[in-house]
């Protein structure tokens, strides 16, 4: 049978999934109490001038934060998107959609509806074991059928920056494969892992988001797999007539990212994995919620050396503090029966690290137990349970696997690979590399390639992007010096782990996998986002398989944020 007929058959499309609209409490405003300009109110923001009326709501396209405003400028404090209520755009360009309203005897009336995905459910109950193997590496399981998610159960990502917080159970391998399919919710490698992937038979079944630059479904067929299904969003699949029935749903933001929602009988799920506000916040009543909790997936501003210790630890503390509360709010808007938090279990402590480590505060998942006594919700703990069993809707059973830890091999090999595999420094390749960037900006680039301390510097140079043609001049340290010293120039300068610079450009991956894996100090003048720069290196100069993101959503400085503007939020 050609494999394509084989995979519709597997999965067969249901219908496009139901939603049901929750109509959210009106707001009355009398139009007498509005200013000129720019009038706040708890959930709206509204412009008026002597013939326009715009109402805005007060969340966030990009990650679904709260808009706030101060000294005449209204932000998300998460990443820092601004907002022009006159415009109706944010200073990036992309447009905000005006709520709808009517006007009655001299008040603006405002009815906001939700769209509000529901899976359809079988009659046909089972017993379901969900069984937890390693960061969002999950395998849920009946008598009918079994699919595990984002496998990552062995070795680093993200250039040796991340290594697995937990020791994964022996029989992964066997269990893994053992699956009808697996589902990959975005490529970030740990997510989409590479060498977890090598150990999976090559005629396995996989389940994609149906993404804009189909990221996922070409980075699967470049490890040898081509088994794929590209599943659109928002529509519902059957799997094999079987009792799952299953939806992928889109991150609410410009990121190629997704959850899955599934039903299994009655017992519904939704698995966001780390999708930042997942189906723009448009969130399905389920009894099993499962989603990040741990925070600190980002290098900033860690790896910045703009910032002293103690302003990294102000900002640190506050996009935690942000992230709770991003997390509370869908845990109290799902209002689930179980939640399961998982997809955070990596640590940055082996030796050379020890820094990133310790400043980088993460959630422990006892953190949301109160949070979820409060809702009457059963926290689900993989520190003390990795397998749990449901049956009409509700925790029969949980227990730990009696199984010995697979015996990965240590860190520091992983390191010494990488090192010896990336060694050599090819000048010339180096100045290839930025002439076909074809990058053009009003600046320089300075690039240090060090040791693991970042103090000890094997080679340096910098790259003018500012002139027609891209130059690449290798230097020394006393002619950095004295660029930093003028005035006008405007410079981002990199010191980073050789092996680590020398992977990232020869295989054309994104340069934020650096900063997101710890790999590199950064020092930028003036010190802001370089927003042109890292959306060239990290998601236009790469290969098709390591895109990131559909959108020109480069210009929000999600890692990268003013040191003035987050101060502005923390105080």
């Amino acid at each position: 049978m050609h494999i394509n007929v084989y995979i519709k058959i597997m999965f067969n499309f249901n219908k496009k999934i139901n939603n049901k609209i929750s109509l959210k409490k009106k707001e009355t405003i009398e139009i007498k109490n509005l200013k000129n300009e720019v009038n706040l109110f708890n959930n709206y923001i509204i412009y008026k001038s002597s013939n326009i009326l715009k109402v805005y709501d007060r969340n966030c396209n990009h990650a679904g934060g709260r808009i706030i405003s101060k000294n005449n400028e209204h932000k998300c404090p998460l990443h820092n998107w601004k907002f022009d209520p006159k415009t109706g755009k944010y200073f990036n360009g992309i447009e905000k959609k005006e709520c709808s309203y009517i006007i009655k005897n001299k008040k603006i009336i405002i009815k906001k509806k939700d769209l509000i995905p529901t899976i359809t459910k079988s009659k046909k109950n089972s017993l379901i074991k969900i069984r937890f193997f390693n960061h969002a590496f999950l395998k849920v399981e009946t008598e009918n059928f079994k699919f595990a998610t984002d496998p990552w159960a062995i070795g680093p990502a993200f250039n040796n920056g991340w290594f697995l917080k937990k020791k994964t159970k022996k029989d992964w391998i066997d269990e893994l494969n053992s699956c009808d399919f697996i589902y990959i919710s975005h490529n970030h490698p740990d997510h989409l892992h590479p060498l977890t992937l090598n150990e999976v038979r090559k005629d396995m079944l996989f389940l994609v988001p149906n993404f804009i630059t189909k990221s996922a479904e070409i980075y699967l067929r470049s490890l040898g797999f081509n088994n794929i299904f590209m599943a659109d969003f928002l529509k519902e699949y059957n799997f094999k007539k079987t009792n799952l029935n299953l939806s992928i749903l889109k991150s609410g933001d410009f990121r190629e990212d997704s959850g899955i929602y599934f039903s299994i009988g009655e017992f519904t799920c939704l698995f966001s994995v780390d999708s930042n506000n997942i189906n723009h916040g448009r969130l399905p009543k389920v009894d099993l919620y499962a989603s990040s909790f741990a925070g600190g997936a980002s290098g900033f501003p860690l790896v910045f050396d703009n910032f002293t210790k103690k302003e990294k630890k102000k900002i640190t503390t506050n996009n935690q503090n942000l992230f709770r509360i991003k997390k509370r709010n869908e845990i109290v808007k799902i209002k689930p029966k179980y939640f399961l938090p998982y997809a955070g279990f990596f640590k940055e402590n082996i030796k050379r690290d020890q820094n990133i480590y310790y400043a980088n505060k993460k959630y422990k998942i006892k953190d949301y137990e109160k949070l979820t006594n409060d809702i009457n919700c059963k926290l689900l703990n993989v520190d003390d349970y990795d397998q749990f069993f449901f049956k009409n809707k509700k925790l029969v059973k949980k227990n730990n696997i009696k199984n010995k830890f697979y015996n990965d091999l240590k860190e520091e090999f992983y390191i010494h690979k990488m090192k010896k595999f990336f060694h050599k420094i090819d000048k010339k390749y180096i100045k290839e590399y930025f002439i076909n960037s074809n990058f053009k900006d009003n600046l320089i680039l300075i690039v240090s390639l060090t040791n693991d301390t970042f103090k000890k510097v094997e080679i340096e140079f910098k790259v003018n992007f500012s002139n027609d043609n891209i130059v690449t001049n290798f230097c020394k340290g006393s002619d950095l010096d004295k660029l930093k010293l003028e005035k006008n120039k405007r410079y981002l300068h990199i010191k980073c782990r050789k092996e680590a610079f020398l992977n990232v450009i020869h295989n054309k991956q994104p340069w934020e996998d650096l900063v997101i894996g710890f790999q590199c100090n950064i020092y930028r003048k003036p010190n802001e986002y370089n927003a042109n720069f890292w959306h060239h290196f990290s998601n236009k100069y790469i290969t098709n398989k390591n895109v990131r993101m559909s959108s020109e959503c480069y210009k929000c400085p999600s890692l990268f944020q003013n040191l003035s503007n987050q101060l502005k939020v923390i105080n």
